[in-house]
């Protein structure tokens, strides 16, 4: 998944009830390793390992050079996130997280930054943050959150999300306003009965911001107060007195029944309308009455899907709403993508309708449908600055989470919607946000380019040529300033986590200028290597890229010396990533950091194989159907790292991968040169591609990358691809030394899949070990858990990987 994939869920509890690794060695791993672990009394049972550093203080930002990247410096780096324009474009306010090591949480920040000073400022004025004010901290409110700014229409006040305590009731997010000139001056603006997530403060004649809370959605009429609603009947399940007295049955009539990390419960996520006006004294109030549903009661989710948020729905200058949502309750929700526009003339005045139930009665509540023409997968609407216009992003099969992505763009005066951007024609890549120039003259979006995220745009009126902005490392766009000549962006790249960065608005401008420096310091006090792209010969003869990553130190002249036999070998890490459609970027991650194996003394090899994106559409199709193509791209991409690096140490490889990248480790288990690999990780893997069919939240991926179900008639042939490329059938070949790592809340790539893993591996006598994660969904989340993963991970490769004897 790419680095901007979200947190799903948190959880409060410790690390002793977070994380279990179950070590078992076998008589094989005793003999093939003076590295194993030594015997010691119950060191076969099951054990709770912790940070190596519990209740350490966090690195420091100006440590000495040279420190290592480990689990811990990496979770200790500032993470700057979304950031907002003010309505004159002179100030942007931010997110910033801190973790605290001792309280085991974020502080969660929110700072201000005047772009007309930052503009003029000197490196090092802006080093010295003279630009920027902290306007709010969690930790300053017994470390709740601070998060998604969002600006009052006339630029004087900033709104937040925040579960600081309101007074009444339990703890839970609300909506909170500060003046952008009074740090710390934050008050309660919006409490609702439930927690709410999704801000969004429109500038435009409705008057009001939008949030999102989960409520129920049933046949027949809504009620008049669904948080309300809501709310009451969670605590009549919460069972507090112990009336219930235990009962949690829940049938179920239809898929899905689960959805990426979650049992589905009969709520979906709707987006509510608060109307708020200006009193006399100038300060906004929330008007008196219950929050509006957008959507009426209509059985649909917006947010959409686990990785939905606001970019699903879009208010205009003059009050129109437009939103991406299921058609309600569509008999074949669970095995396609299709998502719609939908658009309303106004924001509903609060009447709710029969929630669906009556003679067309979602589709009347939910308003004019603007793609009923297309089975595809419409989302992310955006009005032009006038109001007159509705752009979105648009795929065209129905049941394609990767198909090529294109732009439509609907004219609301005229009715008419046209192709601006045509999917897998007219642009040999797929845009992945978008946004309106403010003169409404161009498109602004990023895309995967060459595993980079490019910023790009495109003419709003005649379309034609994409306009590459930024190529040179990956960005997220977040608004224009200084009279529209200036974009304000997020940049990261492999040797440097998230910043803010101050960007030409058309080519040819004023060079990138850096912004915030959170992570200066500290990035210059840390051993990185050095990265480079590295192509080699693939699959079909076609070209291959793939990042190159030398070890921490290791030096031009260091490699000039090995290159003639006189320098050390190193071992290589090969991580390899997941999707399978998706990409080893140019980005600074916080579960796959090239830099973290690199630091630890590995050279890295991230290979882009065929299915990655950012190569073309055909060389992302080319995966499907065929998914050990990406296992022979790695094979082909190792012997071309040992043979044009002789530094490299063929005897000591290690592989690494999640999701696909599980895959990928089995596939090589049973498929790989004997012994290529010393040692294999595989988190989250599939072990059977059959038994993954019928346990994942995702069947319409399935039946697309194989071809249809696993009990249909090709797929019971012995050529199917589900019996052609699942690992399980190759299992009495593997014998490379793996550690397993599965959470228990993956619904994608359930947790038999890892179970399945570590049986075969251990009744062969393969030595592994399995990291259990119980409170982990397909990632690993929990920062505590985190670290454990990436101690877990590096210790398991280094004893594969021994430095050998001369």
């Amino acid at each position: 998944s790419p680095a901007s994939a979200p947190a799903m869920f948190s959880r409060s509890a410790s690390v002793f009830s977070a994380a279990v690794l179950f070590i078992f060695a076998t008589s094989s791993s005793m003999a093939l390793s003076s590295s194993s672990p030594p015997p010691r009394p119950g060191w076969l049972l099951p054990t709770r390992p912790e940070p190596r550093h519990v209740g350490a203080p966090p690195p420091d930002a100006a440590g000495t050079a040279g420190v290592p990247l480990d689990a811990r410096r990496l979770v200790g780096m500032s993470r700057v996130g979304s950031a907002a324009v003010s309505p004159d474009g002179s100030l942007a306010a931010f997110e910033v997280r801190e973790y605290n090591f001792e309280v085991k949480k974020f502080d969660e920040q929110l700072w201000l930054m005047d772009l007309r000073v930052a503009e003029k400022a000197s490196p090092e004025d802006l080093r010295a943050k003279k630009h920027l004010t902290q306007l709010t901290a969690g930790s300053a409110h017994g470390w709740t959150s601070a998060n998604t700014p969002a600006w009052s229409p006339c630029g004087r006040f900033v709104a937040f999300l925040s579960d600081r305590p309101t007074g009444t009731g339990p703890p839970k997010s609300c909506v909170w306003i500060t003046p952008a000139t009074v740090p710390g001056g934050a008050r309660l603006l919006a409490a609702f009965p439930l927690p709410v997530g999704d801000l969004t403060w429109p500038h435009g004649t409705a008057g009001g911001l939008v949030v999102a809370a989960s409520v129920y959605v049933e046949p027949g009429a809504p009620p008049a107060d669904p948080m309300g609603d809501t709310a009451a009947r969670d605590a009549v399940l919460a069972d507090a007195d112990g009336k219930l007295g235990g009962l949690d049955a829940v049938l179920f009539r239809r898929l899905p029944v689960r959805e990426w990390d979650r049992w589905l419960d009969g709520k979906m996520k709707h987006p509510f309308f608060v109307r708020v006006s200006v009193g006399t004294d100038g300060q906004y109030r929330a008007d008196g009455g219950e929050a509006v549903d957008i959507l009426r009661g209509v059985p649909t989710a917006v947010p959409s899907g686990a990785f939905g948020g606001s970019g699903d729905w879009a208010l205009s200058s003059t009050g129109a709403v437009a939103f991406s949502a299921r058609p309600p309750v569509a008999e074949d929700e669970a095995w396609t993508t299709n998502r719609h526009i939908y658009l309303l003339e106004r924001v509903p005045d609060g009447t709710h309708g029969d929630g669906g139930g009556g003679d067309g009665g979602a589709a009347a509540l939910l308003g004019r449908c603007l793609t009923a023409d297309n089975p595809g997968y419409d989302t992310a609407p955006v009005f032009s600055p006038d109001g007159r216009r509705l752009a979105w992003l648009t795929t065209a099969r129905p049941a394609h989470e990767s198909d090529p992505v294109g732009i439509r763009i609907h004219d609301l005066a005229t009715n008419v919607t046209r192709t601006l951007l045509a999917p897998g024609t007219d642009w040999d890549h797929s845009p992945d946000s978008l946004s309106w120039s403010s003169d409404g003259s161009r498109l602004l979006f990023t895309a995967d380019v060459r595993s980079r995220r490019a910023l790009c745009c495109i003419d709003a009126q005649e379309g034609g040529a994409v306009t590459v902005l930024r190529a040179d490392s990956s960005s997220e766009l977040h608004g224009e300033f200084a009279d529209e000549r200036r974009l304000l962006t997020s940049v990261q790249s492999l040797v440097a986590p998230t910043e803010l960065y101050s960007q030409a608005a058309t080519p040819g401008g004023d060079p990138p200028r850096q912004l915030t420096h959170f992570n200066t310091d500290r990035v210059a006090a840390t051993a990185l290597g050095r990265p480079e792209e590295f192509t080699y010969v693939g699959a079909g003869g076609e070209e291959v890229q793939a990042w190159l990553v030398r070890p921490a130190g290791f030096t031009e002249e260091d490699e000039a010396a090995a290159a003639a036999g006189n320098g050390k070998k190193f071992p290589l890490a090969v991580l390899y990533h997941g999707g399978p459609q998706g990409s080893s970027g140019d980005d600074w991650h916080y579960r796959w950091n090239l830099q973290f194996y690199a630091s630890a003394g590995f050279a890295v090899l991230a290979p882009n194989f065929h299915g990655s994106t950012g190569f073309g559409h055909d060389f992302c199709k080319a995966i499907s159907g065929n998914w050990e193509v990406g296992g022979t791209d790695v094979i082909a991409g190792v012997r071309a790292a040992l043979d044009a690096h002789p530094w490299l140490d063929a005897g000591r490889v290690a592989g690494l991968g999640a999701s696909y990248g599980g895959y990928v480790s089995n596939w090589l288990n049973g498929h790989a040169p004997p012994g290529m690999f010393a040692a294999l990780v595989c988190h989250c893997g599939t072990f059977d591609l059959r038994s993954s069919y019928y346990a994942t939240e995702e069947l319409f991926f399935m039946e697309t990358e194989f071809g249809g179900p696993a009990f249909g008639d090709d797929a019971r042939q012995p050529d199917s691809t589900y019996n052609q490329y699942t690992p399980s059938a190759k299992v009495r070949e593997w014998k490379t030394p793996t550690l397993v790592i599965h959470g228990a809340r993956d619904y994608r790539l359930v947790e038999s899949e890892g179970l399945s893993t570590f049986t075969a591996l251990q009744r062969q006598g393969v030595p592994s070990e399995l990291l259990y994660l119980p409170g982990e969904n397909h990632h690993c989340l929990n920062l505590q858990n985190s670290m454990v993963w990436h101690e877990t991970v590096e210790r398991w490769i280094k004893q594969w990987t021994p430095v050998k004897d001369k």
